[in-house]
């Protein structure tokens, strides 16, 4: 009798199922095998171990033989059976040995040979099952007589305990050895579970004979030649009970054949195991994936009916939009389309030697998750291994957006990715414009190592971790603005009284002492503005300015901190060079003024690294000099005229240097 009663077919649905069990940590992996509750014993796959089993070697081995309801077997358990299996006359229900000499009056009909046969196949059965044939018990059958067909056989009277719990799947075995095999009647014994409620369970499709049946093989004892095997259950039964009985029914009656002995009869755990398998241990948040839940029969392949998984998948790992379910055997399978929950129920045939149920996953949350099925989220199934997982971010470029416009010749990339990765950034013919590494809040910046072109411009970021490399690419227009300044010089001369005056017109007088002072406005022009801006004189002075931050279309006005001195030597010299620096550097025009990032000046006209340097000359020529008067001030009178002459013009990499010559007499003359 086949026990599986699940419909031959694959059943999707997209119903949520609202049960829970799974868990999903964010932890180091488990070891294989690890689960909420006690693991199993011995490896996944193999038979959970027996439930029950008896051998009946607790009957006496001389004497005469014992009847199966007399029989005490382990832990006190008791036997019984129809009475036309327990009926000496007819050579039924005897557990004997093969050293057993003994018989009481009428037995086997008083037939020497049937006692001596059925004491043969006891020893048959120990050579079977690999204990001293002499000595091995077993439950015989000579049917000397005719009884009914489909009456017990054997069965318990005392509740077998379940020490492995509930929802488990059990089955049974019995070694069986018949004789006589040449006659009408075969032996046809028929093994099943009994529940509290008394419902029985065949836990096979076909009867026991094992003079027809391939497991069995010849085998003799004491000069008698017999067909034995070991004959395991081909269907198996899930039991919620916290008890089991064992019933063994023939449903030949005859007598003409129908020649057996059983022994070592068994309940076994055979519950399957079920292992989460993922298709990759490694995978980045939103990557989908092949989620696995492999139900792997125990090796007798007995059939198995109604295991089942009722789980919750959480925020870490959620179903596809396309779950894509397909199960390689008769299973419902519940996982809606881009939802968490996924369930399922399912048989195994009588032979099938695995179940694998797949469902597209996605990764929603980076981090070590490990995939955990809870005990109490299962029924009928062991737990067996559970993968982890590794998630990982993707890299992304969030700046320049594409399609935006960045007015940098030195751009800024930024992104997200996966924290600890190493980011290399790249043009769009490959050249390396900068490398870094994403923080630990996921996010990496670095800015452009070489100059970049006006122009449409292509970025590509590759980011590598945990041997998984992911890409990011975008296009933008780069725009470079020029930055452009304007400036006028001034001098201004402090006379005897002590006020300044401007130097005006062409020509200037001057005394011996008078000192001169250079104003200068600097005018931002361009589309960036400047900051850090600082003129220096020479010689070995500096001009001090109103602003050092200036926006485009604004001005600032720099002046000498400390003037220059007109001395008689510095004027017999003849002529002389005052020049100053000026160090400008300019910021995006879209940046704050905080941004430490910074635009240098062009260098006529390509962009250079740093700050542009622009030498300012300012040059004055000392007009021609009587000697007739010393070269001192006295008074209100100028015995000394300088004539100087003013280059007013700043301009951004020029450099403008004269040089004029002192001659001796007092004479003004225009500055040339």
């Amino acid at each position: 009798m086949r026990v599986s009663t699940s419909p031959l077919r694959p059943i999707l649905t997209t119903t949520l199922v609202l049960a829970v069990g799974w868990t999903l940590s964010m932890i180091q992996p488990a070891p294989a095998g690890a689960t909420a509750s006690e693991p199993p014993t011995d490896a996944a796959g193999t038979p959970r171990g027996e439930v029950f089993h008896e051998d009946f070697e607790r009957a006496p081995d001389t004497g005469t033989p014992m009847s199966v309801r007399d029989y005490l077997g382990r832990s006190d358990l008791r036997f019984d059976a129809d009475d036309f299996w327990t009926d000496r006359v007819a050579c039924n229900g005897f557990i004997l040995s093969a050293s057993m000499t003994g018989a009481e009056p009428g037995d086997c009909l008083d037939a020497a040979s049937a006692v001596a046969n059925v004491r043969a196949l006891a020893g048959v059965l120990g050579i079977l099952n690999g204990t001293d044939p002499g000595t091995n018990s077993a439950v015989a059958a000579y049917t000397q007589t005719n009884g009914p067909d489909g009456a017990v056989e054997l069965e318990t009277t005392t509740p077998i305990p379940l020490a492995t719990g509930t929802g488990r799947f059990l089955t049974a075995s019995v070694n069986v050895a018949s004789l006589n095999c040449f006659a009408a009647v075969p032996t046809a014994l028929q093994l099943a579970l009994r529940t509290p409620d008394g419902v029985e369970h065949p836990v096979s499709e076909q009867t026991i004979d094992p003079c027809t049946d391939d497991r069995a093989e010849s085998l003799s004892h004491g000069g008698v030649s017999a067909r034995a095997g070991h004959f395991a259950g081909d269907a198996s039964m899930l039991v919620d009970a916290a008890a089991i009985g064992v019933v063994m029914r023939n449903d030949h009656g005859g007598g003409s054949g129908n020649d057996h002995a059983f022994d070592d009869l068994s309940i076994i755990d055979v519950t399957p195991t079920l292992d989460v398998e993922l298709s990759q241990d490694t995978a980045f948040v939103g990557d989908t994936m092949r989620l696995r839940f492999v139900v792997r029969n125990t090796p007798e392949l007995a059939a198995k009916a109604g295991w089942s998984v009722q789980t919750a998948l959480p925020g870490g790992l959620a179903v596809a939009t396309d779950p894509r379910v397909t199960a390689s055997c008769s299973a419902e399978v519940t996982a809606p389309a881009s939802g968490a929950d996924i369930a399922f129920t399912g048989d195994l045939a009588a032979g099938e030697g695995s179940c694998t149920i797949e469902v597209d996953a996605t990764p929603v949350a980076r981090g070590a998750l490990t995939v955990t099925v809870a005990g109490d989220a299962v029924r009928g199934l062991d737990l067996g291994s559970q993968p982890a997982l590794t998630a990982i971010d993707r890299v992304a470029i969030e700046s320049p957006a594409s399609g935006a416009l960045v007015e940098s010749s030195r751009p800024i990339f930024a992104g997200t990715g996966e924290p600890g990765a190493g980011i290399t950034v790249r043009d769009g013919e490959g050249h390396t414009r900068c490398e870094t590494t994403v923080d630990p809040a996921g996010r990496w910046s670095c800015a452009s190592t070489e100059v970049v072109e006006s122009g449409e411009a292509v970025v590509r970021v590759e980011q590598t971790a945990a041997a998984l490399s992911s890409t990011d690419e975008t296009t933008y227009r780069v725009i470079v603005p020029a930055l452009a300044v304007e400036g006028t010089v001034r001098l201004e001369i402090q006379g005897a009284d002590g006020s300044w005056v401007p130097v005006g017109g062409e020509t200037v007088m001057t005394d011996p002492g008078d000192r001169l002072r250079v104003i200068a406005t600097v005018t931002n022009t361009g589309e960036n503005a400047l900051g850090d801006v600082t003129l220096a004189e020479t010689p070995d002075t500096r001009l001090t300015c109103s602003s050092e931050f200036i926006e485009p279309g604004a001005s600032t006005v720099c002046t000498s901190s400390e003037p220059f001195v007109l001395t008689p030597e510095a004027l017999d010299d003849g002529s002389f060079v005052h020049a100053f620096e000026a160090v400008l550097t300019g910021y995006s025009r879209a940046s704050d003024r905080a941004d430490t990032g910074r635009l240098p000046l062009p260098d006529a006209p390509r962009v250079s690294t740093g700050a542009l340097h622009t030498s300012l000359g300012i040059v004055w020529r000392v007009a021609p000099l009587e000697p007739q008067a010393p070269l001192v001030r006295t008074g209100a009178e100028v015995p000394l005229s300088t004539a100087l002459l003013i280059s007013g013009l700043l301009l951004v990499g020029a450099v403008l240097v004269g040089a004029g010559t002192r001659q001796g007499r007092r004479v003004r003359s225009p500055l040339g």
